[in-house]
């Protein structure tokens, strides 16, 4: 479990861009590459879906496993041109095949229940949303990106960070506002789709 944990935090969460850049060349070239790159970046979503599921811990790998057969299920079937969201699609081949799992294993059905309260799920919800904004961060403009850094990481006086930049507050202020518009936007497909 440890060892799976480790492994999907590596994996990097995609722009809708990158994403759509995948589905195109696994639909129209076939590309088995951009399919792998869509299995792993998904990697979160189905331990997401798995642990909702009250299981005992030495189950937890195979309701995984059978999640990620449901993950490449939808991943297969998918129609991205439809505009619909990937991320509720998959959830449901996801959680159709646990499900289905559990019942030929003639296991007695697990409540589902929220597991929120506990930290290593947390956990893995929280680093992938920091290493959402870490990457949203590295695309903003240079200036905006050191306000956010400025105020937010190093805890800087907008008053000293406008004079060491060279500008005025009030356009301090308005490049504060502008990256928080930006960031706000890329962010919120995540925060939709994860939260």
């Amino acid at each position: 479990m440890d060892l799976y944990y480790k492994e999907i935090r590596k994996y990097n969460l995609l722009t809708p861009e990158e994403e759509q850049d995948l589905w195109v060349k696994y639909r129209k070239e076939e590309s088995l590459e951009a399919r792998q790159e869509l299995i792993k970046a998904y990697q979160p979503l189905v331990f997401k879906v798995v642990r909702h599921f009250n299981s005992k811990r030495e189950i937890l790998m195979d309701l995984i496993q059978e999640g990620n057969i449901g993950l490449i299920q939808a991943v297969d079937s998918f129609e991205a041109e439809r505009g619909s969201s990937f991320a509720s699609f998959a959830s449901k081949h996801i959680r159709g095949r646990v499900l289905d799992y559990l019942r030929k294993g003639n296991r007695p059905l697990p409540e589902i229940r929220l597991l929120s309260h506990e930290y290593l799920e947390r956990e893995i919800e929280v680093r992938c949303l920091v290493d959402r904004v870490r990457a949203v961060l590295e695309e903003l403009p240079g200036k905006e990106r050191t306000v956010i850094e400025g105020i937010y990481l190093a805890d800087k006086n907008a008053s000293l960070l406008a004079r060491e930049m060279g500008i005025s507050l009030s356009y301090l202020y308005r490049l504060q506002k502008k990256a928080i518009r930006r960031m706000r936007g890329k962010l919120s497909r995540f925060i939709k789709e994860w939260g």
